[in-house]
């Protein structure tokens, strides 16, 4: 397994935005799957945010994804932010997600950003694993979530 920038795969773009949409269309009403697709599009990049990453099987097929963003809390000041860490059910459990949150905080690193954040409803547990803090609970736009950090 590897982990490369979306701008590499740009075939997979539809997938990661599929996943993205399923996962958390519910966060974002009103925007449909070509809007998240043209999001998805829009961080096609290696040295600037927003950068999208893809893992790659031995196949050379996608097995998860996620990004580096500016914001990702309407309103919260707090920035970069770890988002859309997302790996299909039959590939857990595999330290796919681990290796795509490394990917992700070496990018921020790179850019020259010494701190990032994250929110999550179910993950918490997998990111207190690999070094993040939490600094908040509090509802979002319906959900329950844990705001958390990671100085880098």
């Amino acid at each position: 397994m590897r982990v490369v920038p979306l701008v590499e795969r740009p075939d997979l773009a539809e997938q990661v935005s599929v996943w993205g949409f399923d996962e958390w269309g519910h966060l974002n009403p009103g925007q449909t799957l070509g809007q998240r697709r043209a999001r998805v599009e829009g961080k096609m990049n290696v040295d600037r945010l927003p950068i999208a990453f893809v893992a790659l099987g031995d196949d050379g097929g996608i097995v998860g994804t996620a990004s580096l963003i500016f914001d990702d809390l309407e309103g919260d000041p707090r920035n970069p932010w770890l988002a859309s860490v997302f790996v299909p059910a039959e590939h857990r459990k595999k330290g796919i997600a681990s290796a795509l949150v490394r990917a992700v905080e070496d990018a921020a690193r790179r850019i020259g950003y010494d701190r990032l954040y994250l929110f999550t409803h179910s993950a918490a547990s997998l990111y207190a694993g690999l070094g993040w803090r939490a600094l908040e609970r509090r509802d979002y736009r319906g959900e329950h979530i844990q705001v958390m950090e990671k100085s880098l």
